[in-house]
């Protein structure tokens, strides 16, 4: 098997980010994903787990608490999703992304597994499959601590088969609510799931019916909760384009003058979620985290595709917000950081995300709408968008191909405007991918 037959491989299992069109939560099986990693030799319980669960803001935490954690020199795996160009994003040790020799082994071992009668007739899924190759890397590597960002929910997600030592709780809004529940109250208690008894709880900032699930839940479970804003407190200090200042006070410990260079008021709550995880780890698993590591693990933090800027002239920044709360935090983010005359929107969304509450977020603040299509099986058309903005003033443009409408974009922005690629992650993606290979 050579890596482009491991790609293969694992693309043939059913892949519910690809489809709307299953129940949930029969078609997830802890029970399953347990056998799996049984068979593998339980390599979740070869390294200490801490698991990241919300609606927004998983990825800069679990990438930020990764960075702190390399700074003190410990081997840290890190397990993510969705990626943004390339699968092995999704798996790496101390920051370097799976090789393909490596994933073509594990996914060889895994095919090796799962050639058996039993597993022919009730096959894992394509995220359960990735879950257990990245723990089983995890093992070989020699992991010491692995952060798990949940892929879907918590409560049935396959990273949850892991006994979390610390558990990192972003924004929780509503989201997937055909999956996860038509209140924010019950997706708050998907999220929380993953809290299973005797962990540190760190959580970002939440709306009151979310903070009264979160508070239950550790109650019940007889963790420890530090909340942002209460018991660690923020105070932000100074940003400009390409930084925030910040400081932390907390029972975890005081932090002045922290340096960020992710972009966006609430990337310092994520910061201070992933350091109140790090200083957690210190009375759970006599983990040692120094001041020195939280400082220059902060500063280094790096999430690409979340107000990430990659051009200058004109000013052009990617961000992958999907819903209206964090589409509405990234244009906040772009008026915190940016000087621009004009704002040019590159936008594609996916079928099943609230396309009304985002054209409210954008249509105030944007002069010029460029609609193009996802690459993705679930991609909303660019024409179903724009019957939406029948009486919208402002200049739309159609343009089904990414490319082209980056190109569009960029060719058509004048010095002193700037370009938001948004919508998606997917969308991002694509447009980085694009970059790399210059196709734009």
């Amino acid at each position: 098997m050579d890596y482009l037959q491991s790609l293969e491989f694992i693309n043939s299992f059913i892949n519910y980010e690809k489809t709307t069109s299953y129940d949930y939560p029969e078609a997830f099986n802890l029970d399953r994903m347990r056998a799996l990693a049984k068979e593998l030799g339980n390599p979740q319980k070869s390294f200490i787990p801490v698991i990241i669960a919300g609606s927004k803001g998983k990825g800069s935490i679990a990438a930020i608490l990764s960075s702190i954690l390399r700074m003190e020199s410990y081997r840290v795996g890190l397990y993510t999703s969705p990626h943004l160009v390339d699968l092995k994003e999704r798996i790496r040790v101390n920051g370097l992304k799976m090789s393909e020799a490596k994933f073509t082994e594990m996914a060889h071992l895994v095919r090796k597994t799962l050639d058996t009668p039993a597993w022919r007739k009730n096959p894992p899924t394509f995220f359960e499959v990735l879950t257990a190759m990245a723990f089983r890397h995890f093992k070989e590597m020699k992991v010491q601590i692995g952060v798990l960002e949940v892929g879907l929910g918590g409560l049935y997600d396959s990273t949850n088969i892991a006994e979390a030592m610390a558990v990192g709780l972003g924004p929780i809004s509503l989201e997937h609510t055909d999956k996860l529940g038509k209140t924010v109250s019950k997706i708050a208690v998907q999220k929380c799931g993953v809290i299973k008894g005797r962990e540190a709880v760190v959580s970002a900032p939440q709306v009151e019916e979310v903070e009264a699930v979160v508070r239950k839940s550790v109650d019940e479970n007889e963790a420890v909760l530090y909340r942002t804003g209460k018991e660690i407190k923020v105070f932000t200090r100074d940003h400009g384009e390409d930084f925030q200042k910040f400081d932390l006070k907390s029972p975890l410990g005081n932090y002045f003058d922290l340096e960020l260079k992710l972009l966006g008021r609430h990337q310092i709550d994520n910061a201070a979620v992933a350091v109140g995880l790090a200083k957690a780890l210190e009375k759970k698993a006599r983990v040692k985290v120094s001041a020195a590591a939280v400082r220059q693990g902060v500063l280094d933090a790096s999430w690409p595709g979340r107000l990430e800027k990659i051009s200058d002239h004109p000013l052009i920044v990617l961000d992958g917000a999907h819903h209206p709360e964090s589409l509405r935090t990234a244009l906040e983010g772009l008026k915190r950081h940016f000087h621009y005359r004009r704002l040019v929107l590159v936008f594609g969304i996916l079928q099943d995300k609230d396309l009304d509450g985002m054209l409210k977020e954008i249509l105030p603040c944007t002069d010029r709408l460029i609609l193009t299509a996802v690459g993705h099986p679930r991609a909303r058309t660019p024409e179903s968008i724009s019957r939406h903005l029948e009486s919208a003033a402002l200049e739309v443009t159609i343009e089904p191909d990414f490319r082209a409408a980056f190109r569009k974009a960029r060719e058509s922005a004048d010095p002193n405007d700037l370009i938001l690629v948004t919508g998606s992650l997917y969308l991002v993606g694509d447009v980085k991918g694009a970059l790399e290979q210059n196709e734009i």
